[in-house]
């Protein structure tokens, strides 16, 4: 079975850059899947092999037995080489207002290597959108027309890190961090700026429209 892990292995290098959490969630699995199976504590099923085979172009006779060439084609697969586009949104997120809506308008399509989102943050262009930053209060973290990369799939509050966040009405950009019984702390890095303590009943009050994974600046 050494020579099937291999292959599984040089598949995610392929497809995924080599994350195999990525690979993981894309196939349909649980974020542990592909490390487990690189590390031989478990195998995959031959019906998951099959939808490894018919999603990416994958010869079966090669992944299941070493046989012929990787692709069913002729052309090699350069996977995650490609350009994808982010969309860049009319909105500012500060400590003042605004508001996140579905038609907000698109500023540009903002080119980003694909190879690059799997192998440097984990993640695929699905659900990313590019805002830009207002006002001072998270200094000297973030700075003002900071241009940020939220990952909209992350609305759930699960660990420590910057969020955009609607508060009231107000969208904003905020370190969040959980405290003893539920409560969350809404932190402003500069510290000029109180923190704001959330119950854990904020109701509809509160959202968070997606999790900060990169930000970039003009010097």
């Amino acid at each position: 079975m050494e020579g099937l892990i291999f292959r599984f292995q040089k598949v995610i290098e392929e497809v995924a850059a080599g994350n195999r959490s990525l690979f993981s969630r894309e196939t349909g699995k649980a974020p542990s899947f592909a490390t487990d199976v690189c590390k031989g504590r478990i195998l995959p099923t031959i019906p998951y092999l099959i939808q490894l085979s018919e999603k990416y172009s994958i010869s079966l006779d090669w992944l299941l037995l070493g046989v012929g060439k990787m692709y069913l084609d002729s052309t090699n697969k350069d996977f995650g080489t490609e350009v994808v586009h982010i969309p860049r949104y009319d909105v500012k997120v500060s400590t003042g207002g605004g508001s996140w809506t579905v038609d907000q308008t698109i500023v540009e399509q903002m080119p980003f290597q694909d190879r690059w989102l799997r192998q440097q943050l984990g993640k695929s262009a699905d659900q990313m959108v590019l805002v830009s930053v207002e006002g001072d209060s998270m200094e000297p973290t973030l700075e003002e027309n900071d241009l940020l990369l939220i990952d909209r799939q992350q609305t759930e509050f699960a660990r420590e890190g910057i969020y955009v966040i609607r508060l009231d009405d107000m969208l904003m950009v905020k370190r969040l961090q959980r405290q003893p019984k539920g409560l969350i702390q809404i932190i402003s890095d500069n510290l000029n700026y109180p923190p704001i303590t959330l119950s854990g009943d904020f109701g509809e009050s509160f959202d968070i429209i997606g999790k900060a994974i990169w930000f970039g600046r003009v010097f």
